[in-house]
């Protein structure tokens, strides 16, 4: 009779991002789920990485058993967006939203090359198998590396109607999709993800961790707010200046220009921006503004803006603008 092989029972600990931490000079440790059985390869906490151009990596599965098939095969990813800053730290903040895949398949293979449903997705990826009466568990980390900022600006050239959105890519992520520190991607405090920081429409998981889907939902969405845009000229001749200034305008929320039908001009609306911020004005209608200069307005409010909406008082009518955003990334 053939001696049963012993269970193999591994814990390990890794570094990775996933989970809240203190410590700012290293990763964050997580703690795998104990390994189960006998495998060949990959090892517990391997780190595999989505390249540059967003092609999957090659990760194979193999386990050791003289049972003899078929073999039950089963695997999730879950990845736990946490709020990160664009600046480099591995640390992050609350996890705001969680991602998750799963799939399931019979084999006689004792291999399996990992195929996430055909999607580019990262995160902590657990692999099960149940050969007989044998329990297989493995777990590794699928994590991504930024494209360099000029081929995404060759990939956005291949796309129509996105005069503008590099503006976006810079504003929102300085081009970069993870953060380097961890190599997760890059999450705001308002649920905005990776290079284009898309938070409504909320994308999907493939869009957070692929940064030419990402690109494309985002650019979907710039389009949407051209065409916005140019029904709101009201069939008044515009410039592509001033088509980038709206659509920037309605992509932060807002509009910059009032047609004029009558003299056939866009006038840009009644907004006196705070210079010394970059997106906090007056209007200059609200009577309560109405005869002040920029410095006045300054004086008056510049002890109100760290309370943000709550300072946003009737004796202090100053409001955040997408136009001023504007002004301060065009000039005026």
């Amino acid at each position: 009779m053939t001696a049963t092989k012993k269970r193999k029972t591994v814990t390990r600990h890794v570094k990775h991002a996933s989970t809240t931490g203190t410590d700012q000079k290293s990763l964050v440790k997580a703690v795998i789920q104990s390994d189960i059985g006998e495998w060949v390869h990959p090892k517990t906490g391997d780190k595999f990485y989505i390249d540059e151009t967003t092609r999957f990596p090659s990760v194979t599965f193999e386990i050791e058993t003289n049972d003899p098939p078929p073999y039950q095969w089963k695997w999730s990813i879950v990845w736990d967006a946490q709020v990160s800053s664009l600046r480099e730290s591995a640390k992050r903040g609350k996890k705001v939203r969680s991602f998750s895949e799963t799939g399931s398949f019979t084999s006689n293979d004792t291999t399996w090359d990992a195929k996430l449903n055909d999607k580019i997705i990262g995160g902590k990826l657990s692999v099960e198998v149940k050969a007989g009466t044998t329990d297989f568990r493995r777990t590794v980390f699928i994590l991504g590396k930024n494209p360099a900022k000029d081929d995404v600006l060759n990939y956005l050239k291949a796309i129509p109607n996105t005069a503008g959105f590099d503006l976006i890519l810079e504003q929102e992520s300085r081009f970069k999709n993870f953060i380097n520190a961890d190599n997760e991607p890059v999450v705001a405090g308002d649920r905005g993800y990776g290079i284009t920081q898309m938070t409504n429409p909320a994308p999907s998981y493939e869009q957070v961790w692929n940064w030419k889907e990402n690109i494309k939902a985002g650019v979907a969405l710039w389009q949407l707010k051209q065409k916005a845009a140019i029904a709101s000229f009201d069939g008044v001749p515009y410039t592509e200046e001033q088509l980038r200034r709206e659509t920037f305008t309605r992509w932060n929320g807002g509009s910059y220009y009032k047609a004029n039908t009558k003299t056939q001009t866009l006038e840009r609306r009644d907004i006196q921006c705070d210079t010394q911020t970059g997106n906090i004005g007056w209007d200059m209608k609200d009577p309560t503004n109405i005869g002040k200069t920029e410095a006045e307005l300054h004086d008056r409010d510049k002890d109100e803006y760290k309370k943000m909406k709550g300072g946003q008082g009737k004796d202090h009518r100053w409001m955040y603008s997408g136009i001023c955003y504007v002004d301060h990334i065009f000039g005026r």
